[in-house]
């Protein structure tokens, strides 16, 4: 048996339990057509939209035709992912009554410039509000998951028309990074071209993120809208520490710190009911 071939037999054990991982926790890329099947046995009917952000497409999906006069709850997901990731939520006739719900795929995943990777945070943040601007939003609430929860706090640090930001298990604590062996498949050249390209993706932003996230750190104090922040406390994936720091950071006039017992990362699937119910008071509000 070639040394090559032994090598990469060591790393199958490893790629199986990568792509186990990532098809059970994520959603990478849907077709339209694959969506609107997602939604066959709803009451909605998904309206598909496209925008453009410096000469890249960027794709986003609404419960419905986007009406102006209702507030907005913009999802934002992590890395890898996608919009399927909130798909639970835009069917949920509950909120959709109250709001215009919108999931985003971000820059580099799925049919928004898919492949080609955007670490800049303060960039990513841009596109996603080029969405706003493209509706004339006045009103939003951020629903931001992982990864996707330094952005959404760029957009609230940024853009007036934030009113309140739900972020659940961030990524936002420098020091805190937390990184995997396994990631290194995505750089190898033995091994990368067994990766798929959705978590090439998060790679190169993982690689990017401490410095991301240092580039920021001033600008979580500056946040004037309402934050209501969960983590839960058996979180492998993005350490529970973050917590703290988003504690030393915003000012507890407008953080509302929710501690989750022996919760893992999942916090957005898993407790459901919990962030459907803050989301239907903050509209309340």
């Amino acid at each position: 048996m070639s040394v090559y071939l032994r090598k990469l037999l060591r790393f199958l054990p490893i790629y199986i339990l990568l792509m186990i991982i990532s098809t059970a926790c994520v959603s990478f890329r849907e077709s339209d057509q694959k969506v609107f099947r997602k939604f066959n046995k709803t009451t909605v009917t998904p309206k598909i939209y496209r925008t453009s952000f410096e000469n890249k497409e960027l794709r986003y999906i609404a419960d419905k035709e986007i009406d102006t006069q209702l507030p907005t709850i913009l999802f934002i997901h992590g890395a890898p992912g996608s919009a399927g990731n909130y798909f639970s939520y835009l069917k949920d006739p509950v909120l959709g009554k109250k709001a215009n719900l919108i999931t985003v795929d971000r820059l580099g995943y799925g049919y928004s410039d898919h492949g080609n990777a955007e670490t800049s945070i303060d960039k990513q943040a841009e596109s996603i509000f080029a969405i706003a601007e493209k509706h004339e939003l006045k009103n939003i609430i951020l629903v931001g998951w992982s990864y996707g929860v330094p952005i959404a706090a760029k957009m609230a640090f940024k853009f007036k028309e934030v009113k309140h930001s739900v972020l659940v298990a961030g990524a936002m604590s420098p020091k805190d990074e937390k990184f995997f062996g396994i990631a290194k498949m995505a750089t190898w050249k033995l091994t990368k071209w067994l990766v798929p390209k959705p978590l090439k993706i998060a790679n190169y932003e993982k690689l990017s993120h401490v410095e991301e996230l240092t580039k920021m750190q001033d600008n979580w104090s500056q946040i004037q809208s309402p934050i209501t922040y969960y983590h839960g406390t058996k979180d492998n994936i993005v350490p529970f520490e973050n917590m703290n720091f988003i504690k030393s950071q915003v000012p507890d006039t407008i953080l509302k710190p929710v501690i989750l017992k022996d919760m893992n990362h999942f916090i957005l699937s898993k407790k459901y009911a919990l962030i459907q119910q803050e989301l239907l008071e903050i509209l309340e509000k």
